[in-house]
């Protein structure tokens, strides 16, 4: 019966979509094409009309691109980002879509600025193609049950139809109760059908936390895919969660203002697969505007091909990432999140944040954040106790990355508090200076 209902909902999705033109079936065979066949020449000339295509209808269409009608490249428009696009709002937005309905995502400002997107119809069916490709790719398959763990709030809170329809099982990872912890285990454990997890990483640790303090290591069958989103996957949550659900884990880079970005897949479980299908990259170097080189760590600009609405032309992500390249087509071998979060040495030589995940080898810690204060100033705040964690063998090691100079201190902390959005950050730069 449950097969049959997960095969209904498919059929039922892709035969209303065609009823209305098949726009999302359209997307997902030109996404599916693009990404699967990188250097064809029938691919370079789809990419290269998109992306001319949404160029010109920026410049023609919207006050803040209109100078840069007589373009000739695309690096003759301006590297933009979240604040620029703020101060100049209305301006971004194009006349060709006044007075119509669009989408509005938003992001919950847990990086420092609130901010919001509109984006047109064709956008949202690209973006719906997106999620069906990649999710695909991780092995989920359309129909199964979904197993959704993120923030759900009154402004994306799904009702029991819509739920049922979509065979959605949200669960807000807010509730993290031993009661909420129970009710979703239990669930996991008494549903024998296929199943799909996308979550929070920061969420997985919580779960998997609460699974290590069961007496009995639960039975959670028929799995599909665990795909995690919106932070950085550790070794550990991947391994654990592999673990408990018998599959491979893949980890998602999108965020909320354009969608999917990059995503491991079953084929390539260690390469962060670029979705040239619906956007152009550019990695450019930390202190200039030149993209770098194989190897190298660089900040993330997009241009999002497909919303007209307010087109994001070299949009400055806040991201970096490491660009590398195998048979002339680049993929990430590792995103590093917010600028704002980076860590620098003593001397301002960048560290790479999944080091400090180092320190729970050193005691009994149950949840960390680490924290650059000042120049040389740094801080553990410790979910642990103080007798039970070996500080002196943690500044010996830490030292030896930051600096002998590095001045490391520890506060000890019941919780390490979530952001609005629901994530744990676990490695934040609060130091006031600009490091380069």
């Amino acid at each position: 019966m449950a097969k049959a209902l997960s095969t209904l909902r498919k059929k039922m999705f892709w035969g209303l979509d065609s009823i209305k033109g098949a726009p999302i079936k359209k997307h997902f065979e030109e996404i599916k094409s693009i990404i699967e066949n990188p250097i064809s020449e029938e691919t370079v000339r789809i990419k290269n009309t998109n992306l001319v295509r949404v160029l010109t209808h920026a410049a023609n269409t919207t006050p803040f691109y209109q100078v840069h009608s007589e373009f000739e490249r695309l690096q003759d428009f301006p590297i933009i980002n979240k604040s620029v696009i703020l101060e100049n709002f209305e301006a971004f937005k194009s006349f060709k879509f006044h007075g119509k309905k669009l989408h509005s995502v938003s992001s919950s400002g847990s990086t420092g600025i609130p901010f919001r997107i509109f984006q047109d119809k064709n956008k949202k069916n690209r973006n719906v193609a997106d999620v069906i490709y990649f999710s695909g790719q991780g092995g989920h398959v359309l129909g199964d049950k979904l197993y959704f763990l993120k923030l759900w709030d009154y402004k994306n809170q799904k009702g029991r139809l819509v739920s049922w329809l979509q065979n959605i099982y949200a669960h807000n990872v807010m509730d993290t109760s031993e009661e909420d912890l129970i009710g979703l285990v239990s669930d996991l454990v008494n549903d024998k059908r296929p199943k799909n997890i996308l979550g929070y990483p920061s969420f997985f640790e919580v779960l998997c936390d609460f699974l290590d303090t069961m007496d009995v290591s639960p039975n959670i069958q028929c799995t599909n895919s665990v795909i995690s989103f919106a932070e950085s996957l550790k070794a550990k949550e991947r391994e654990r969660m592999a673990n408990y659900f018998k599959t491979n884990v893949y980890a998602r880079y999108s965020n909320q203002e354009n969608g999917i970005l990059a995503q491991e897949t079953i084929e390539e479980p260690n390469k962060l697969i670029l979705n040239w299908g619906s956007y152009y990259f550019e990695v450019l170097a930390l202190d200039s505007d030149e993209h770098v080189k194989k190897g190298e760590l660089g900040r993330l600009v997009i241009t999002d091909l497909f919303n007209y609405a307010m087109p994001m032309i070299r949009y400055d992500t806040g991201d970096m990432v490491i660009y590398e390249e195998s048979d002339a087509v680049p993929y990430f071998s590792s995103v590093f999140g917010r600028r704002m979060d980076t860590i620098f040495n003593t001397v301002g030589g960048i560290i790479s944040p999944h080091i400090f995940y180092m320190v729970l080898d050193y005691g009994k810690i149950h949840q960390f954040q680490f924290a650059q204060i000042g120049k040389k100033d740094y801080v553990f705040r410790l979910n642990a106790n103080k007798e039970e964690v070996q500080e002196d063998q943690i500044v010996t090691f830490f030292k030896e990355h930051l600096g002998v100079d590095a001045n490391i201190s520890f506060e000890y902390v019941v919780e390490i508090p979530l952001l609005s959005s629901g994530k744990r950050k676990k490695v934040t730069n609060e130091y006031l200076q600009v490091t380069k």
